[in-house]
C-alpha cells in the first residue's frame, strides 16, 4: 500500500503546483537569477581569457624585439642606456623579459568566483623580489571586493533555499490548521511518507533548473581550460551538482523537520526563515570576527619599516657584499672584476634584504596557514561555508587549487633567477634570449581534489541527515501523539 499512496501523493503535489501561482513565481525567480549569474560569470571568463592571452602575447613580443635589438646591436654597433641595453642579463630578466604567468580557467569558472577576486589574475616573474611581485599582480578594486560578485554559487548559496523554504514553509502547518493531520497521519501509507511526498516535487521543482545551468556552464564557457582535460572537466561537474543536491536537501530536510513540530503556518514560516538567517548569515559573519580576533595579521607597517632599514644597510655596504660575494664564487668573476658594477650590486643588495626579512615573511606565512586552519574547523558549523568552499573547489576558483599554482609560480621564479644570476653577476654581454627558461601549468591532479570534495560533501551530508532523521524520529511518534490527543 505505500508505493502507491506514494505516486498518489507525488501526482496530487505536482498537479498542485502546477497551480500553485507561488510555485511559478519562484520558479520564475531562480531561473532569471540563474541565467543572470550565468551570464556574467561567462562575460568574466572570456574577458579574463581575453586579457591573459594579450599578456602571453606581449611577453612573447618584447622577448623577440630584445632579441632582435641585441644582435642588431652587436652587428651594426650603436650607442643605448645601459638601463635598456637588452645585452645586459639584469635588464632583461628584471624588465624586457618579464613573463606573466596565469591560472588557467576550468570550463566551469562561470560557476563560482570563489577566491579568484581576491587574487592577482597573472603574477609577473622577473628578477624582483618575491614580495614586490605579488604586490604588482593585477587585483579587483577594493569597492567591488567589498560588493562581491553576482555567481551561480551566490543564487545556490542564498537564494535557492529562501525559495525552497518559501514553498515548503506550509508543509504540513495547511492541513494542521484545517485540521485534516489526524486524517492523514491514519492513512496506510504513513505520515513519513506523505510528508516526503510533499517535500520531493518541490525541492526537485528548484533543484532541476540549478543542475540544467551547472552542466550549460562548461558547455557554453569557450575559454582555455586548464584542468587537464575533458575527464577532469565532467569530474568537477559531478562534484559541483553533487554538492548542490547535498545542499538543498539540508535545506529540505529541515524543512521537513520544522513541518513535523506543532507549529501554525506563520509560526512555521518563522522558524525557517531564522534557520536560513542564523547559518547563512550569522554564523559567517560571527566566525569571520572570531577568526580575526584569534589571528590578527602581523603589522604591515613594521614589515616596511624593516625592509628600509635593511635595504639602506646593504646599499652601504653594496661594493663590500659584491667583493666577498666574488671570492667565494670566483668563477662568475671573470678577467676584469668591477667592484663598482650597479646591476650587480643591486642583485646581491636584494639577496642581502631578502635573507634578513625572512623571519618577518616566516611570520606572515605562518599566521596566514593558522588562519585558515582555524577557518576550516569553523566552516563545520555551517552547511552556507560548507557549501561555498565546495562549490569553489569544484569549479577550480578555491584556495587550494590557486595554492597549488603559486607553489609553481614559485618555483618558476626560483629557476628564473637561477638563470640570470649568473649572467648579471659575471659581467658579460647577453645573447641567451632563446634559452630564457618558459612556465608550463601542472594542473592540479584530481587525487587531491577527491578527498577535500569528499570531506566538504559529508559535512553537509551530515546536517541533512541529522535534521531527516530528527524528522523521521517526529513523523513515528506523531501517530502516537495525535491519539493520546
Amino acid at each position: 500500500m505505500t508505493a502507491p499512496w506514494n505516486r498518489t501523493v507525488l501526482l496530487g503535489e505536482w498537479r498542485l503546483l502546477w497551480r500553485d501561482p507561488a510555485a511559478w513565481v519562484a520558479l520564475v525567480l531562480l531561473c532569471l537569477a540563474l541565467l543572470g549569474a550565468l551570464a556574467q560569470g561567462l562575460a568574466r571568463e572570456q574577458a579574463l581569457a581575453a586579457s591573459l592571452a594579450q599578456w602571453a602575447d606581449t611577453d612573447e613580443a618584447h622577448m623577440e624585439a630584445a632579441a632582435d635589438l641585441a644582435q642588431r646591436l652587436e652587428r651594426d654597433g650603436g650607442e643605448i642606456s645601459n638601463f635598456r641595453d637588452p645585452r645586459n642579463a639584469d635588464v632583461v630578466g628584471r624588465r624586457l623579459g618579464v613573463q606573466h604567468l596565469a591560472l588557467p580557467s576550468t570550463r566551469l569558472g562561470a560557476l563560482a568566483v570563489g577566491q579568484s577576486d581576491l587574487h592577482p589574475a597573472w603574477h609577473p616573474v622577473s628578477l624582483e623580489s618575491r614580495d614586490r611581485l605579488l604586490a604588482e599582480g593585477e587585483l579587483t578594486h577594493p569597492r567591488r571586493l567589498a560588493l562581491g560578485r553576482f555567481d551561480v554559487s551566490f543564487v545556490v548559496v542564498f537564494i535557492a533555499p529562501l525559495l525552497l523554504l518559501g514553498l515548503l514553509a506550509s508543509v504540513p502547518a495547511r492541513e494542521r490548521e484545517a485540521g485534516m493531520l489526524p486524517w492523514v497521519v491514519m492513512q496506510s501509507g504513513g505520515f513519513g511518507s506523505w510528508l516526503m511526498g510533499r517535500v520531493l516535487p518541490r525541492l526537485l521543482l528548484l533543484l532541476i533548473p540549478v543542475l540544467i545551468v551547472g552542466t550549460l556552464a562548461p558547455l557554453l564557457q569557450m575559454s582555455s581550460d586548464g584542468t587537464g582535460g575533458e575527464g577532469q572537466t565532467l569530474a568537477r561537474g559531478l562534484l559541483w551538482s553533487a554538492q548542490v543536491t547535498g545542499y538543498l536537501l539540508f535545506w529540505a530536510a529541515l524543512a521537513l523537520w520544522v513541518g513535523t513540530l506543532p507549529l501554525d503556518g506563520a509560526r512555521s514560516a518563522l522558524a525557517l526563515a531564522f534557520a536560513w538567517l542564523l547559518f547563512v548569515v550569522l554564523i559567517p559573519s560571527v566566525s569571520q570576527v572570531a577568526l580575526d580576533l584569534a589571528h590578527p595579521q602581523p603589522s604591515r607597517m613594521a614589515y616596511v619599516d624593516a625592509m628600509r632599514s635593511a635595504t639602506d644597510l646593504a646599499r652601504a655596504e653594496g661594493s663590500d657584499t659584491l667583493a666577498r660575494y666574488l671570492e667565494d664564487h670566483p668563477e662568475l668573476a671573470g678577467e676584469t672584476v668591477n667592484l663598482e658594477d650597479f646591476f650587480a650590486q643591486r642583485l646581491l643588495v636584494q639577496q642581502r634584504v631578502e635573507a634578513e626579512l625572512e623571519p618577518l615573511s616566516a611570520a606572515f606565512e605562518g599566521q596566514r596557514a593558522a588562519r585558515a586552519r582555524q577557518a576550516a574547523w569553523m566552516r563545520l558549523t555551517s552547511p552556507a561555508l560548507l557549501t561555498m568552499d565546495a562549490l569553489a573547489d569544484a569549479a577550480g576558483t578555491g584556495e587550494a587549487r590557486h595554492r597549488h599554482f603559486m607553489a609553481q609560480v614559485h618555483g618558476f621564479h626560483a629557476e628564473w633567477r637561477s638563470f640570470f644570476h649568473p649572467r648579471v653577476l659575471s659581467g658579460e654581454q647577453f645573447f641567451d634570449h632563446d634559452q630564457v627558461p618558459g612556465f608550463v601549468y601542472e594542473p592540479e591532479p584530481l587525487r587531491q581534489l577527491w578527498p577535500r570534495s569528499a570531506l566538504l560533501l559529508g559535512s553537509t551530508g551530515g546536517f541533512a541527515l541529522l535534521f531527516a532523521w530528527l524528522a523521521l524520529r517526529r513523523c513515528r511518534s506523531l501517530p502516537k501523539v495525535i491519539g493520546q490527543g
